[in-house]
């Protein structure tokens, strides 16, 4: 019988920085991090947890003399479950917005051949028109 081994990986700190960062930045999911890195997606989440629980205590404020507002943890990650539904929230949107303007462009493509035949038929050539310049403020 023989076993297969298990060969760890490590990462260096700035190459795990780079990852989080754009998993918090919202800039990609952590699916798609983990196939471009080959890293399993736990770990990343990992990381992340990881990485906000850093960014917590480095704003605790442990100077002498200061009035010290009292929040828990269980505030925090409330805060931040929060935070993230109303990011997810707003994504969901953006994607459908931009799913309704390709069917807006779409449909004003349609309408806009849909005149030119017309004019086609009818013998008519169509003047392009030009566009008023946008005053900026």
């Amino acid at each position: 019988m023989s076993e297969k081994s298990r060969i760890r990986t490590t990462y260096a700190p700035e190459e795990k920085a780079e990852i989080i960062m754009a998993v918090l930045t919202r800039k990609t999911t952590i699916q798609k991090v983990a196939k471009e890195k080959n890293v399993a997606p736990t770990l990343i989440s990992l990381w992340k947890k990881q990485a906000e629980e850093a960014i917590l205590e480095r704003f605790v404020d442990s100077r002498p003399g200061r009035r010290k507002v009292e929040v828990s943890a269980d505030d925090v990650k409330e805060e931040l479950r929060a935070a993230r539904i109303v990011a997810r929230t707003a994504k969901t949107r953006a994607t459908r917005l931009e799913a309704a303007l390709k069917t807006a462009k779409a449909r004003v493509a349609e309408l806009e051949q849909g005149v030119r035949n017309m004019a086609a038929t009818m013998g008519c050539k169509l003047a392009k028109a030009k566009r008023p310049l946008r005053q900026k403020d």
